[in-house]
């Protein structure tokens, strides 16, 4: 398993090193707005990460990978709207083989728990053969999109979502994070490598902090508990 384009991703987002202002606050929009608090940042992505594992557990209570890094903690840069005003998105993807299982099994299980939430979704069945592809589509609560692709000749199940661009500074949210200014090239390895049936969402990963993946990019067996 490589993790270049992980780190990539990661690192891309966080190459300004400005001051971070208001400690309680996570920076100013770029028009003078104040950004939302550390706080209310974490509430955010609680609802992100418990609404994404529902879901998941609800398609198969197993250990999901977490795909290149999106744990959903690491903020990214974002522009809401056609406004100039700046901001920051939390994503979280995860990933499962289930191979031979009925695709619209899945994305029944996926729709069933999308309700259970409160969230109306739509199915589509998409393509033949090698090219076929389900997809359940979900708008609101948890995120601002979530989508669930189910590809029948891999097997391959992945659940991606994505909340609304929502006012603050993503390099002053992640400094906070992670703990420092400046952040390492590998900070990916402090994020869980899986998400799996007992596990509890975390918003805080700092420099002394437990790591999940070796040097290597290869997920730490046993992952450490986080405590």
């Amino acid at each position: 398993m490589t993790m270049t384009a992980l780190a990539v991703g990661l690192v891309l987002t966080m190459t300004g090193c400005g001051g971070q202002g208001d400690p309680g606050s996570t920076g100013d929009t770029g028009a003078g707005e104040v950004g939302e608090t550390y706080a209310q940042a974490e509430q955010r992505f609680t609802e992100l990460a418990t609404g994404v594992h529902s879901v998941i557990m609800a398609i198969e209570p197993a250990e999901w990978r977490v795909v290149d890094g999106a744990y959903g903690a690491h903020p990214t840069g974002c522009q809401s709207g056609l406004s100039e005003d700046g901001g920051y998105r939390l994503v979280a993807v995860r990933g499962l083989d289930l191979p031979g299982r009925d695709a619209l099994e899945v994305a029944r299980a996926a729709t069933e728990a999308f309700q259970a939430l409160g969230i109306d979704s739509s199915t589509a069945d998409r393509g033949q053969g090698e090219a076929r592809e389900v997809t359940v589509v979900a708008e609101g609560g948890i995120a601002e999109r979530t989508v669930v692709t189910i590809r029948p000749a891999t097997g391959q199940v992945r659940v991606s979502a994505a909340t609304e661009c929502a006012p603050g500074s993503a390099h002053d949210l992640a400094t906070q994070v992670f703990g420092e200014e400046r952040l390492p090239a590998d900070v990916w390895r402090r994020l869980p490598a899986f998400d799996g049936p007992t596990s509890e969402p975390a918003f805080s990963f700092p420099p002394d902090g437990p790591l999940y993946y070796d040097e290597s990019g290869n997920p730490v067996q046993p992952q450490p508990s986080g405590d």
